[in-house]
Parts: C-alpha cells; sequence; structure tokens
C-alpha cells in the first residue's frame, strides 16, 4: 500500500512498474561509465550549442549532442532524413508519434548498423526533435539488453519512453508530451499511440531525480508549469525514506562501483 493521505499521482501498480523497470535499467546499464553518470540534460543555453548549421546538418549536429548525453558517443548510428512526400509538406501530425510510416522518428537495424530517422520539419521544434531523438536512441540500447525486461512484450514503447528517462531526457520527453496531447483536435489517444502519458512521464523523472539525488529545482525551471506541480507531487509521492528510492540508490551505486 502506498503510504500517502492524498491520492497519489499514479495508481500503486503502475508505480510499481515504472519502479521495477527502472531497477532492471539501473540493473542492465548503470554498470557503464557513460551510463552510470548520466545527467539531467535540459532546454537550456549551453546544452546544445550551434554553428549555425541548417538542415540535416543542423539535425546532425543535434542527433550527435543527444547521443553523447545518452553515453551513447561511439555507437555506429545512421541519421537519414524522411523526405516521405506527406512528412515533407506537412507540419508534424500528432498521430505520426506513433511508429509506422509517417512516424516523426524511427528505429531499425541493418546488420552491424542502427538507423534513425527523423522528420525533417521538426527541425522547427528542437525541443520535440531531441525528444524524438532520445526516444529512438533509446530503442538502440533497449536492443543490447542481455536480460529480457520485467515489462510485457506489448509495453515495449512505454519502456522506451521511460529508458530516455533514464538518460536524462524526461524534461524533454514531458514537455513534448503536454504538446501532443492537448494540440490536436479529440479522439486521439496518447496509450494508442503506445507512448507514457505526461503523468507517467513525471513519475519516472522524479524516480530519476531521486536515484541519482539531483535537486529539482533545475526540471522544474523548465518544465512547463504544470508539469511542474506534477513533478512536486510525483517528489512528495516519492520522499527520500521512501524504500523504493533507497533500493534504486542502492542499485546505482553498486553500478558505479562496478563501473569505477
Amino acid at each position: 500500500m502506498w503510504p500517502f493521505r492524498s491520492k497519489p499521482l499514479l495508481d500503486a501498480e503502475t508505480a510499481a512498474w515504472h519502479v521495477e523497470n527502472f531497477a532492471w535499467l539501473l540493473s542492465e546499464f548503470g554498470h557503464g561509465d557513460d551510463f552510470s553518470a548520466c545527467k539531467l540534460v535540459l532546454p537550456k543555453p549551453g546544452f546544445f550549442p550551434s554553428d549555425g548549421e541548417r538542415g540535416h546538418a543542423k539535425a546532425l549536429r543535434i542527433f550527435r549532442q543527444t547521443q553523447t548525453y545518452c553515453g551513447m558517443g561511439d555507437w555506429e548510428i545512421d541519421l537519414v532524413a524522411d523526405n516521405n512526400p506527406v512528412a515533407r509538406r506537412e507540419a508534424p501530425a500528432y498521430v505520426m508519434l506513433q511508429h509506422g510510416k509517417h512516424a516523426l522518428g524511427t528505429y531499425s537495424r541493418r546488420g552491424n548498423r542502427s538507423q534513425i530517422t527523423y522528420v525533417p520539419t521538426l527541425l522547427e521544434r528542437p525541443e520535440h526533435l531531441i525528444a524524438t531523438f532520445a526516444h529512438e536512441l533509446a530503442h538502440d540500447l533497449l536492443s543490447s539488453a542481455r536480460t529480457p525486461p520485467p515489462s510485457e512484450a506489448d509495453e515495449n514503447e512505454f519502456l522506451t519512453d521511460l529508458t530516455a528517462v533514464f538518460l536524462g531526457f524526461g524534461v524533454f520527453l514531458a514537455n513534448a508530451r503536454f504538446d501532443f496531447e492537448t494540440s490536436g483536435g479529440g479522439g486521439w489517444s496518447m496509450r494508442r499511440a503506445g507512448y507514457l502519458p505526461e503523468a507517467d512521464l513525471i513519475f519516472a523523472l522524479a524516480l530519476f531525480l531521486r536515484t541519482r539525488q539531483i535537486g529539482p529545482d533545475a526540471a522544474m525551471e523548465w518544465l512547463k508549469p504544470h508539469l511542474g506541480k506534477l513533478l512536486r507531487k510525483a517528489l512528495g509521492d516519492l520522499p527520500d525514506t521512501h524504500a523504493d528510492v533507497a533500493a534504486l540508490r542502492a542499485a546505482l551505486a553498486d553500478a558505479q562501483k562496478i563501473a569505477s
């Protein structure tokens, strides 16, 4: 039972899913030097510097920066622009989030190399482009797992979003998800698209902050206001004394010992 007087951000079963899979990510990837030191990546000056590139060169620079923050800087991954006519002539449609013919981004593995695609119109919205890149890079990381995750096979996209938060991109994903949930005209379902809703992303971000003992102020500053309120609630659900927080911190400490 969750020992809170007010209703927690997530129900107990969903919260347990996050904790269990976050612990698996730590055990699976936390031992590497790059992954044991993942930082909170923010949409603030200094994180994604530019030399004035445009078009695909700009996308490639942002992608390589995202790749480095993910601890995957030396992974062989090709970035390809999706020049499908629909992708070129229309602004990113919210239904394009789902993986398929006109997804905002896709991931595939061909031989010894991975390929990630993106819709060029995302260059008009760099934060959304970064969130897309982080999600697709999470796919590549998960493909290297040695053991199966606790989640079910049909929860793969949920796990992929959680992995992107584990890699430090929770603020980007949560901010982008709010836009996708509120901007298209009715009838579009986030769960049908196969991605975590914003409350889940915020809870996952709280797990990231608590596990790595990062203060919430920086995240609060760059989250959309109502998401900041959700983060405060999630952190209240996960105080430093919470057993799950203690267990995750211990798992991270063990992984960092192996990495050193």
